[in-house]
């Protein structure tokens, strides 16, 4: 799909594609689009935009590089990176506000995952209406291997696919190739065509008014239990473990010397 460009924004490409069908494209392939404080806001600030575009039906969110999403940079467990680049991590409620925002708009959500999901990029498929892979997707949660709990994105993994399948994959931190996570319903469909995957789907879904989109997804939410206290516990769990001195030993160990916790 051609990008027409209608924002200018420093980590993602955010563009019109065809008639009602918009993009948010991440676009720090270099660094995996892993996630900065920078991108998140820049992501709020962008879905925001779409959400109050009237003739906005569809929103398509998607990597750049072979990458959808790969969560956060451990490079931001460093107080200065060597390079100069910019790795601050988001705060947690920053981040459960995408996901929740993503969660409730009053269009049509489709992740479009091509490459690599991981931690953070998980939750943000998860929280799409629609996850479109391709046959090279992977997905996977490796936060345990560094001592740390998926806390934030875990309600809405687990509302898509599932308590056992994402306790699972917390454990097990195997990563799932694109068959695998249609068995399980992390995606919906798997194609090597995803353009022509969302065209087909659009023709459907833009029969439905953004009235009628918000209605649903507003019923179907007093039927499941994010809530508040679901959140806070969540962002209490991953702020406390991203203070430990041991989580932040182990990742900056991994950063320095390329060393895994169990490395000794």
């Amino acid at each position: 799909m051609e990008l027409t460009e209608i924002g200018t924004y420093c980590c993602l490409g955010v563009g019109h594609v065809f008639e009602g069908i918009y993009s948010i494209r991440l676009s720090r392939p270099e660094d995996k689009n892993s996630l900065t404080a920078r991108l998140v806001s820049e992501l709020l600030h962008a879905l925001d935009a779409l959400e109050r575009l009237e003739d906005c039906k569809m929103v398509v969110l998607e990597g750049a590089g072979g990458y959808f999403c790969t969560g956060m940079n451990l490079q931001a467990f460093e107080d200065r990176s060597a390079d100069g680049k910019d790795y601050s991590t988001p705060e947690s409620p920053q981040f459960m506000f995408v996901m929740k925002t993503i969660a409730g708009m009053s269009k049509f959500v489709i992740g479009k995952v091509d490459g690599q999901a991981l931690a953070g990029g998980v939750g943000l498929a998860a929280a799409c209406d629609y996850v479109i892979a391709t046959p090279r997707s992977t997905f996977a949660l490796p936060e345990a291997i560094w001592g740390l709990v998926p806390a934030l994105i875990s309600p809405y993994l687990i509302r898509r696919i599932g308590y056992w399948q994402a306790y699972q994959m917390t454990l097990t931190t195997l990563p799932l190739d694109a068959e695998e996570a249609l068995k399980c319903r992390l995606a919906d469909e798997v194609t090597a065509d995803p353009d022509a995957a969302i065209m087909k789907l659009y023709r459907r879904v833009s029969r439905v008014s953004s009235r009628t989109m918000r209605e649903i997804k507003q019923y179907f939410k007093q039927m499941w239990i994010i809530n508040e206290a679901m959140e806070n516990a969540a962002i209490e769990e991953i702020d406390k473990l991203t203070a430990s001195h041991e989580v932040r030993e182990s990742i900056q160990n991994y950063v320095r010397y390329k060393r895994f916790p169990w490395e000794k």
